[in-house]
């Protein structure tokens, strides 16, 4: 007997860890509307599209994300800076609303073309927990790539983390021109952007 219920303890303590942990992750049964294994309040940088894949021989540059979140906005741009100063915003796609609402998503972007250092559009394909799902695009104006030497790109350097509000979210960042070229986090702060001549940048925010 004190054998049984030693084990029908720790069966109750695995099952009710599996269970938590399937709850802190949106699994089934508890995922709903949400994006399964995303913590609430997180976003996930879920993939970039590999040499290998098929896609991959049609864009230029491509990535996938996901996040649950509780926020009155989700806005996807595209910013041009002239090292720290900014000379064009454009929107490429949002969902926003007079209060804080759940937005549980998938983002999935490309450029289409086979030099990323020459896009001339973007195209981002939103997706929910329902499996719907609804695309937008950006004619990127033609005067902003090619006019400068020495280039350096990188897509979606940004880790799994608790989503922080008003913070950008880089997909897809360019540096062009003179200045420190370096690829790292702290290129696209605002001492990164005064050491660089122009600088590119696509990205999610939520606020």
């Amino acid at each position: 007997m004190k054998k049984f219920l030693i084990s029908l303890g720790a069966i109750v303590i695995v099952l009710g860890g599996v269970l938590i942990y399937l709850n802190h992750m949106n699994y089934w049964p508890f995922q709903g509307d949400k994006i399964k294994g995303i913590a609430d309040g997180e976003i996930k940088n879920m993939r970039v599209l590999s040499d290998s894949d098929e896609m991959s021989l049609l864009l230029a540059a491509s990535g996938t994300l996901g996040y649950n979140v509780k926020a009155k906005s989700m806005t996807v741009c595209f910013d041009v800076y002239n090292y720290d100063k900014r000379v064009s915003h454009e929107m490429v796609t949002a969902v926003s609303g007079d209060k804080e609402t759940q937005l549980s998503n998938t983002l999935m972007w490309g450029i289409p073309g086979f030099d990323a250092f020459k896009p001339s559009e973007i195209h981002v394909i939103l997706g929910n927990g329902k499996g719907g799902s609804g695309e937008s695009s950006l004619v990127i104006p033609k005067n902003i790539f090619g006019k400068l030497e020495n280039h350096v790109t990188q897509t979606q350097p940004f880790d799994d983390e608790k989503i922080i509000k008003g913070k950008k979210y880089i997909l897809q960042a360019w540096g062009m021109g003179k200045g420190d070229m370096g690829t790292n986090k702290e290129a696209l702060t605002k001492k990164g952007l005064k050491s660089r001549e122009q600088t590119v940048m696509l990205y999610i925010i939520f606020k």
